[in-house]
């Protein structure tokens, strides 16, 4: 019986694969070409330029270090030399080889000095903007290929590469529909960054008052943080074994384990602070950067002695505090506590950021605030949901038509 069903199942994935033949990179179209990138492309390795002909200035030719001057696909460079070696041409394929990052492709926007970290990819046998396609579909398996103590590519990692070939027509339209999944994630990219913009304005005018909503009119009172918020310096002698977070000017508090990828904290935790839930943290020795979190996941979490704890009365709602105590204009009073004291590794501690005045509206102001926030907030997250969802179905059918699982008819 078993026998049967497994002859079954060979004879239906034969079948499914009729009109396509099996290769070192799986199954593709009988019509197909199977091509080493070597025949097609000239590879040109980075160069070390010294720190004294470097500059910051934009003067000269754009000089990329590595993965740290792309974000999101865009290339932001942010040093420049007037002695270049190596320079890269505008739509040149820039692959990173060397360090954290190797694999990960940007297309050149234009013409650049680039390190030894990269090396440009220039297509001489191939549609440029298929090669393009193919390479970024081949990212994980060149991250899985790079090893040693530090991670990288060879040359021949490169150069002995095999690529599956459509005809030119089938190359032109997959392109196609990839870039129109791009111009959709784009836009989508683009209505997220705005409406952080809008969010961001909005935030700032309601939380010190430029902007009242309809129906408050009451005046708002001024308090410093200690008549609101009492310290908490709760220990842990016991050495529960409780989640251990971390600090993030972006993120605020989140799980040091998970969010490092490693444990960054000590084995003995019984000197670390007990952070409850509803309880603030923030990092004294850097609070000026914006580290402060709200602790709103866990019953009970731990963190690092060098943390100051507080949790607030019931004259402040929590979301409204920490929404305001993030703002540049809060941010600002931190760092300058900090650069008036005396010694500077003390940091900001509780006698000094308790004095920081507070202006706060009435309890119902607070929360109607809160609530608008939060709307937006919302429609924040769908959106960056719907981002991500793109970008994983974009991932999904880049991969079957980079392998002809989906064909498209070009006449």
């Amino acid at each position: 019986m078993i026998v049967k069903s497994s002859a079954k199942a060979t004879r239906t994935a034969v079948a499914r694969r009729r009109g396509y033949r099996h290769t070192p990179l799986g199954w593709i179209p009988n019509e197909w070409d199977l091509k080493a990138l070597s025949k097609g492309i000239d590879l040109f390795s980075g160069q070390h330029v010294l720190s004294e002909d470097c500059n910051t200035s934009g003067i000269g030719v754009p000089y990329l270090t590595g993965p740290a001057d792309f974000s999101e696909g865009v290339i932001k460079s942010t040093k420049w030399t007037d002695k270049p070696t190596t320079i890269c041409r505008k739509g040149d394929i820039l692959i990173v080889v060397k360090g954290a990052g190797s694999g990960k492709i940007v297309e050149a926007d234009a013409d650049y000095c680039i390190s030894r970290q990269l090396m440009a990819i220039r297509a001489t046998g191939w549609n440029n903007d298929f090669l393009l396609q193919f390479l970024r579909s081949r990212e994980r398996r060149f991250e899985s290929v790079s090893s040693g103590l530090i991670p990288g590519l060879s040359r021949n990692d490169l150069l002995l590469g095999l690529a599956p070939v459509p005809s030119l027509q089938e190359q032109k339209a997959i392109v196609e529909i990839l870039l129109t999944w791009d111009a959709v994630i784009s836009k989508t990219a683009q209505l997220i960054s705005e409406k952080e913009g809008r969010k961001k304005a909005l935030m700032q005018r309601l939380l010190i008052g430029n902007m009242r909503l309809p129906g408050f009119r009451r005046n708002w009172s001024t308090v410093v943080i200690g008549e609101v918020a009492s310290q908490l310096a709760i220990k842990n002698p016991t050495n529960k074994d409780l989640v251990v977070l971390s600090c993030t000017k972006h993120d605020g508090l989140v799980p040091s384990l998970a969010y490092f990828g490693r444990k960054m904290f000590s084995d003995n935790l019984s000197t670390y602070k007990v952070v409850p839930k509803g309880a603030f943290a923030y990092a004294t020795n850097h609070v000026e950067e914006g580290s402060i979190g709200y602790q709103a996941s866990y019953r009970e979490a731990l963190i690092s002695p060098m943390y100051t704890v507080f949790k607030t009365t019931k004259s402040v709602n929590d979301e409204f505090l920490f929404a305001l105590l993030k703002t540049p204009r809060y941010i600002h009073q931190y760092k300058k506590r900090m650069e008036g004291s005396i010694n500077r590794r003390g940091g900001l501690r509780w006698v000094k950021f308790s004095k920081i005045n507070l202006t706060l509206p009435p309890m119902d102001e607070q929360m109607a605030i809160v609530a608008v926030l939060g709307s937006t907030d919302m429609e924040l997250d769908v959106l960056k949901r719907k981002l991500e969802a793109l970008i994983e179905q974009r991932k999904g059918l880049m991969q079957k038509l980079m392998t002809g699982q989906i064909r498209i008819k070009t006449s």
